[in-house]
C-alpha cells in the first residue's frame, strides 16, 4: 500500500487501513501471532464488523513483504515485530480520517484507534482525537438534518432513529471526555 505520499493523508480509512491498524497497533504492543491480530479485530469491532481471515493474512503477508512487519522466517505461526517502518506506518494510520461513525466501518477504525492512542505522543492524539470529534460533530448535525426531512418513517421508525440520534450524541460527548483527559 502507498503509505507515504501526500494524497494518503486526504482520504478515509478503508478496510484494508484498518486491518493494517490493528496488525501494526498489536504488533507494537509485543511480538504477535496472527491469532493476537484476529483477536484484536474480533475484540474492537464487537460483532459489528468482521473481515474474511484471508483478507487479514493477506495484509499481514504485504506488511512483511515491505518492512513493516518482521516475521521468524520458516515457523509456521510466526511471531510477528513491528519494524520502524511499521511503526511510521501506524502513526499515519492513526491520523488517517476515519469513515462515517454511523457506519460499521467507521465505529471499528475509531475503536482501533482509541485501543492504540497511547502509542503516540500527546500532541498527535490531540490531532487525531480532534479529526474524530468534528467526524463526530458533522454525523451527528447530517444525521439530525436527514431525520428532520424524512417523511418514509412511521412512529415506529423514528422512535429508532431518534435511539440512533442519541447514541451518536452520546458517543460524541464520551470522545470529548476521551480528549480533554488524553491530552492533560
Amino acid at each position: 500500500m502507498g503509505y507515504d505520499n501526500g494524497a494518503f493523508a486526504q482520504r478515509r480509512m478503508e478496510t484494508r487501513d484498518v486491518i493494517w491498524l490493528a496488525a501494526l497497533g498489536t504488533a507494537a504492543r509485543r511480538p504477535a501471532r496472527m491469532d493476537d491480530v484476529c483477536r484484536t479485530i474480533d475484540s474492537v469491532a464487537a460483532g459489528p464488523w468482521r473481515p474474511v481471515p484471508e483478507l487479514v493474512i493477506g495484509c499481514v503477508e504485504e506488511m512483511i513483504r515491505g518492512g513493516h512487519l518482521e516475521a521468524d522466517a520458516g515457523r509456521p505461526d510466526p511471531e510477528l515485530r513491528l519494524m520502524d517502518h511499521g511503526r511510521g506506518t501506524l502513526a499515519l494510520l492513526l491520523g488517517l480520517a476515519t469513515a462515517r461513525p454511523s457506519s460499521p466501518l467507521g465505529q471499528v477504525a475509531l475503536r482501533l484507534k482509541l485501543a492504540f492512542l497511547d502509542l503516540v505522543e500527546a500532541p498527535e492524539r490531540g490531532c487525531i482525537l480532534d479529526e474524530a470529534i468534528a467526524t463526530y460533530k458533522l454525523e451527528v448535525s447530517e444525521f439530525e438534518n436527514r431525520c428532520r426531512d424524512c417523511i418514509a418513517d412511521g412512529c415506529f421508525g423514528a422512535l429508532w432513529r431518534a435511539g440512533d440520534g442519541e447514541r451518536l450524541r452520546q458517543e460524541l460527548d464520551l470522545l470529548q471526555r476521551i480528549a480533554a483527559a488524553a491530552v492533560a
